[in-house]
């Protein structure tokens, strides 16, 4: 996976093992284990107002799912829950079987590095190269040099911005810039792909690109998490589809038609 190789046998917290190795891909017998459950999970930001109720979701290896619901919904701190920046009030996610919520500050950084996460703002320095907002993700791996760069030209190549490293990030168009944040995201080969809305910024015709992207990288063999509200988009592409409603998870695994169908008896009801 994307643990730099020296520290594949390194210790990430006093008596643990290894969390996880690079480039470990699955057997056949693996590949149809979930690579995230998230087991009776509820998390409050508000006392006796849970912003997630009983959330209860099973994602395997190699699937692209739609994270929807309104704004509000909560869409963003499940994401955020499974690269903990947030943690669990209760319940439990497991990724790769093992407890995020159980972690020490000293192995959440190994978490991190199995995770590439997208997000609305970009989250890029303006004033940076684009080769070095890439490069930046493997920088903190200590990977030699030479590594990086070939890794990175493969990134950027893999966006649609082959040979554009030199130039500064702060120069390019919205779509360009959230083309770079994919790149950092992936150039180090993460086992899951967490997207925040990360067409919120973008106009429809660009939101769909990115989209195709998305669905590109997916197809090379990365789980994705796509959160977004915006329907053009669900109704683009027919991946399974979670919706959050009042902090309740709701499979609508027919696709947005389905669950518009049902929302629409409810109403009427």
């Amino acid at each position: 996976m994307t643990l730099a190789r020296e520290s594949t046998t390194r210790s990430v917290g006093r008596g643990s093992t290894s969390f996880f190795r690079q480039r470990e891909r699955p057997d056949s017998s693996k590949h149809a284990k979930p690579i995230l459950v998230m087991e009776e999970v509820y998390k409050y930001f508000r006392r006796d107002v849970p912003t997630l109720k009983n959330v209860n979701l099973k994602i395997n290896r190699g699937e692209f799912v739609f994270v929807t619901g309104p704004s509000g919904a909560g869409k963003s701190t499940l994401l955020q829950l499974i690269y903990r920046k947030h943690t669990v009030d209760s319940g439990r996610i497991l990724f790769s079987g093992r407890d995020v919520a159980r972690l020490t500050k000293s192995s959440i950084p190994f978490l991190r590095r199995n995770l590439g996460v997208i997000f609305q703002d970009f989250k890029i320095i303006s004033h940076w190269s684009t080769f070095e907002n890439v490069a930046v993700a493997l920088e903190i791996l200590s990977i030699p040099k030479r590594l990086i760069r070939s890794r990175v030209a493969e990134a950027l190549d893999r966006v649609g911005l082959a040979g554009r490293g030199n130039e500064h990030a702060g120069d390019l168009s919205g779509g360009e810039q959230q083309r770079v944040a994919i790149a950092r995201a992936i150039v180090t080969e993460p086992a899951l792909l967490l997207a925040d809305e990360p067409t919120g910024n973008l106009d429809p015709g660009l939101s769909i690109d990115i989209l195709t992207l998305f669905e590109e990288i997916h197809e090379a063999g990365t789980t994705v998490i796509f959160a977004t509200h915006d329907h053009s988009l669900l109704q683009a592409a027919p991946h399974r589809l979670v919706m959050i409603d009042d902090g309740h998870v709701i499979e609508a695994s027919q696709g947005l038609r389905a669950w518009a169908a049902r929302t629409q008896s409810m109403v009427a009801s």
